[in-house]
């Protein structure tokens, strides 16, 4: 019997060392499609992608993708990309062509297409032409030095889809089994539970060490943990009392430092279309009203000094961040950051002193959804903790939990009901580019609020002068600043343990979540 079962446990020995293991704590919908797609997605489906543009993973530049090279004409109307030659589909569905690529960005245009950068297309592109099946130039209805950005790895949302795979076995078959182009195939999964993976030999941006991926969605931090200690699980985000637990297990830390900027969206700071819109909340206030809008900044100054930002960062982040003096998606590299703006003091009494000034002297009501956001993976926590704070000096808190997969939509659409929550945002190349898309009342998102800085956005989106652009970058970054929309928390480092099947891992600079799986190497 032993000499039977001998080759069979080998079999399974070499099966499971060539197999990776990623625990994602949270993933969105789980839509594969460009024009659908939002970063919550990205721990799962890029893998499955090329991205016109990648990253360098230590500075976050650019460097060619899909797109060997790219350029700018007609004073940046005009964006001409030339293609690699040769890039195949997965399955035997073909080179990727031009084609594609105008295909995937026009799907931009339907009505209900929700993904990141739809509503940027829909608003500013005027119609894209492929002169060949490698060169792919897209006209726009204004200058736009953005447009690199949009196609970028993890930034962008442009994972280039097969058009001939999608008009044949049509959406519902394609979002459950999606064909890219990347350095693994997909194979199979269970919606909510798993997905599996199988590395594409021979790719021509890095064929992976591990010949097998299994991304798995376990909300639970214990799980996870379990799951690495066990040796069923090799890559998962650990925090809190976890990562502690992690190191006294032996477990190494792989980690990215200050990759996540946290703060509280105080909902309902939009504008009269939306559904969302409160001007009579104690933190939004009436437009053209002076004295309801003071009073409202005041109420937002009181969420922010009621809130101790350091027992956050000790007894939940365990000292891996910092207390970053400004959030809102301006980093410390990007151009144009201040050093004199500072995290919000924890102040209580004067919390309490500016409530009464602005007439709420006793509180209000509020609801907060204290789930686990794709960068937030401690988003209970963290808003629990805010919320303990908050009732400390008067606040009645609701606690209205509700998963990702229906509260994300609803955010977007600004039908959440006024409910706030921790969002950690993730980098961009310029800050005015999340902006753009997070606060103006033609974005795709409400993470902020919506419609009050339309013009600064649009002048600095004008200008092409990237030093004059970073100047107005920092004069938005002032107003936004002092106008306390969103309640600061500072900035945490994102921490992973792995597996000692592990070795070598490239993640990307500045981005919390979870990427470059093919570049995974085995442990020696």
């Amino acid at each position: 019997m032993a000499l039977s079962t001998a080759p069979l446990a080998a079999r399974r020995a070499a099966a499971a060392s060539d197999r990776l293991v990623v625990a994602v704590g949270q993933w969105g919908t789980e839509t594969p499609f460009a024009w659908r797609s939002v970063q919550a997605e990205k721990p799962l489906w890029d893998c499955v992608y090329d991205p016109l543009i990648v990253r360098d993973p230590k500075t976050f530049g650019y460097r060619p993708g899909l797109a060997t090279e790219w350029k700018a004409s007609n004073e940046m109307r005009t964006w001409t990309f030339k293609l690699r030659s040769g890039v195949k589909f997965h399955e035997g569905w073909g080179e990727l062509t031009a084609e594609d690529v105008k295909w995937t960005v026009e799907q931009s245009f339907k009505p209900d297409a929700l993904g990141g950068s739809a509503y940027y297309f829909r608003n500013n592109l005027e119609r894209i032409e492929t002169p060949d099946k490698l060169t792919v130039v897209m006209h726009f209805k204004s200058r736009q030095w953005i447009v690199p950005s949009l196609f970028t790895q993890y930034v962008g949302y442009q994972n280039v889809t097969s058009r001939k795979y999608m008009e044949t076995v049509g959406d519902q078959k394609a979002a459950m089994h999606p064909i890219g182009s990347g350095p693994y195939r997909h194979v199979e999964g269970k919606q909510g539970d798993f997905h599996r993976f199988e590395a594409v030999p021979g790719h021509w941006r890095k064929t992976p060490a591990f010949r097998e991926l299994v991304i798995r969605r376990i909300p639970e931090p214990a799980t996870r943990l379990a799951g690495l200690r066990a040796g069923e699980i090799d890559i998962a985000q650990v925090f809190g009392d976890y990562l502690e637990q992690a190191q006294k297990a032996g477990l190494r830390i792989h980690e990215t430092p200050n990759a996540a900027q946290y703060w509280v969206i105080l909902t309902g700071q939009t504008t009269p279309d939306r559904e969302d819109y409160c001007p009579a909340c104690p933190w939004a206030g009436e437009p053209g009203n002076a004295r309801s809008l003071e009073n409202a900044r005041k109420v937002r100054i009181a969420l922010n000094l009621a809130v101790d930002k350091k027992a956050i960062m000790k007894g939940l982040w365990k000292n891996r961040g910092s207390e970053t003096p400004y959030s809102y998606y301006y980093y410390p590299f990007n151009r144009g950051y201040s050093s004199d703006w500072k995290l919000p003091p924890y102040d209580p009494e004067r919390a309490k002193k500016l409530l009464a000034e602005a007439g709420h002297g006793g509180g209000f009501d509020v609801r907060v959804n204290p789930y686990v956001q794709l960068v937030a993976q401690d988003g209970p926590d963290v808003m629990e903790a805010v919320a303990l704070d908050w009732e400390k000096v008067g606040l009645k808190v609701k606690r209205v939990p509700e998963a990702t997969s229906s509260f994300g939509p609803k955010m977007r659409l600004r039908k959440s009901n006024k409910t706030f929550s921790v969002y950690g945002s993730p980098p961009y190349d310029e800050p005015v580019a999340g902006w753009e898309r997070v606060i103006h009342s033609k974005a795709a998102f409400n993470l902020l609020l919506d419609g009050t800085y339309d013009e600064d956005i649009d002048v600095a989106m004008r200008e092409l002068d990237p030093d004059k652009r970073a100047r107005l970058t920092h004069d938005l970054g002032q107003k936004l600043y002092d106008g306390y929309h969103g309640v600061m928390l500072g900035m945490k480092s994102i921490t992973w343990a792995v597996s000692r099947k592990v070795g070598a891992w490239t993640t990307l600079a500045y981005v919390p979540a979870e990427t470059n799986y093919e570049s995974v190497t085995p442990n020696p």
